[in-house]
């Protein structure tokens, strides 16, 4: 018998400590990014004509956060406009969570270093036929990942 269960109905909060709070809580439908990888270096020991591999750091992968636009700027926004405009580097510990619709934690990430990268809107297009949701995507860099829950 197996000790987990799979996720089924969920959606996605990010915490950022000194950031965000439970006052202004941050939802977003699409997560990419949470990924973390050794960097391999190959070498051939002296008599042998087959590489060995020593690991040379570690590396992770930008977190992308996308969302429709949100009306106003959120604390977030605000910690991404001071370090991409003022050049101010705060790097935070960012927690992701996978939520079910109880507001139950099922899964949670914690990103060590963070620090935003680039912020994007998606283009304004109108069509009569469809309404078009204009989307905000934030990338963030972040140093090392570790799965909590």
């Amino acid at each position: 018998m197996s000790d987990f269960n799979l996720v089924h109905l969920h959606f996605f909060q990010v915490e950022i400590l000194g950031v965000t709070d439970g006052s202004s809580p941050e939802y977003f439908y699409k997560i990419e990014g949470l990924s973390s990888s050794l960097r391999m270096e190959a070498y051939t020991p002296g008599g042998s004509n087959r590489p060995s591999y020593l690991s040379n750091g570690c590396e992770t992968a930008d977190l992308i956060l996308t969302r429709p636009l949100v009306e106003g700027k959120t604390k977030l926004s605000f910690w991404c406009e001071n370090t991409i405009d003022k050049q101010v580097f705060d790097r935070k510990q960012v927690h992701v969570f996978v939520l079910n619709k109880e507001n139950k934690i099922l899964a949670r990430w914690t990103l060590e270093e963070a620090y935003p990268k680039a912020i994007a809107i998606s283009p304004f297009v109108l069509h009569q036929e469809q309404q078009t949701v204009i989307g905000e995507t934030i990338t963030i860099g972040y140093a090392r990942l570790a799965r909590v829950k």
